[in-house]
C-alpha cells in the first residue's frame, strides 16, 4: 500500500518506519523535508521523502501526524486529496505562550471531516505515546489500537495497517465517537491489552 506521512516526527516517523518494515510503501514529508535523510535510512528501501504536497499526491492513504495548530496549514499544503483515506493521529492542543494545553470541547476528528467532506477520515493511533509505538509493537499480546470513521472500507484498510504495525485494532464505531478517543476520553492515554478494550465498548456505542 501506499502511504503519505504528513509531519515525520515522533509519531509519524515512528508508525511510518513500522509500516515499511511490514512492506508498504511510505513516503515521509515535513516543512523541512531536508531533515529526513537519517529518517528514510533507518525506515528503509520502501521509504522516501519529500514535500507535503509530493506525499499528499504519492499517497493512496495520507496519515496525518502533525500538531494541531499547524493543521490547516498541512490541509492546504497537500492539495487536492479528494477520495483518499486520512488517518487523523492529531490532538486538539495548542501551544500558548510556550505552554501546551488541551483545547476543550474541540474534536480535532469532526473539524477535519468538516473541512474534507470528499475524504474518508478515520481517526487512529492517537491514543498511545510515541514510546509505545517505539518499543511495545508486536507484542504476543498486543496493545489495542482505538479507531472510528464513518466509510466501512476506509476503516478495514486503516484495520489492516494498525495490525501491519504491531498493535490490535479496536472499532469504536462512527465519527461521532471521537471524543471517547481524543483527549479527555476513556480511551485516550490509557494503554490497553485487547481483552480489557473490548469490556469498554458497549458504554461507547
Amino acid at each position: 500500500m501506499k502511504i503519505g506521512v504528513v509531519g515525520a516526527g515522533g509519531i509519524g516517523g515512528t508508525v511510518g518506519t513500522l509500516w515499511a518494515k511490514a512492506g508498504h510503501e511510505v513516503f515521509f514529508s515535513s516543512r523541512n523535508p531536508e531533515k529526513l535523510t537519517e529518517l528514510v535510512t533507518t525506515a528503509g528501501a520502501n521509504t522516501q521523502a519529500g514535500s507535503i504536497a509530493e506525499a499528499a499526491a504519492f499517497g493512496d492513504v495520507i496519515f496525518l501526524s502533525v500538531y494541531y495548530w499547524t493543521t490547516d496549514e498541512a490541509i492546504a499544503a497537500c492539495g487536492n486529496i479528494d477520495g483518499k483515506i486520512l488517518i487523523d493521529a492529531t490532538n486538539p492542543y495548542l501551544r500558548t505562550d510556550g505552554n501546551i494545553h488541551r483545547v476543550p470541547g474541540a474534536s480535532s476528528g469532526l473539524e477535519l471531516a468538516a473541512k474534507l467532506p470528499q475524504v474518508h477520515v478515520v481517526k487512529a493511533y492517537n491514543t498511545l505515546p510515541t514510546a509505545t509505538f517505539a518499543t511495545e509493537h508486536h507484542r504476543a499480546d498486543p496493545y489495542a489500537l482505538f479507531y472510528c470513521g464513518d466509510d466501512p472500507e476506509a476503516k478495514a484498510t486503516v484495520d489492516r495497517l494498525i495490525t501491519d504495525s504491531g498493535f490490535a485494532g479496536v472499532d469504536i464505531g462512527k465519527l461521532d465517537r471521537v471524543i471517547h478517543q481524543e483527549p479527555g476520553g476513556v480511551l485516550y492515554n490509557h494503554p490497553m491489552l485487547v481483552a480489557e478494550a473490548q469490556k469498554h465498548l458497549p458504554s461507547l456505542m
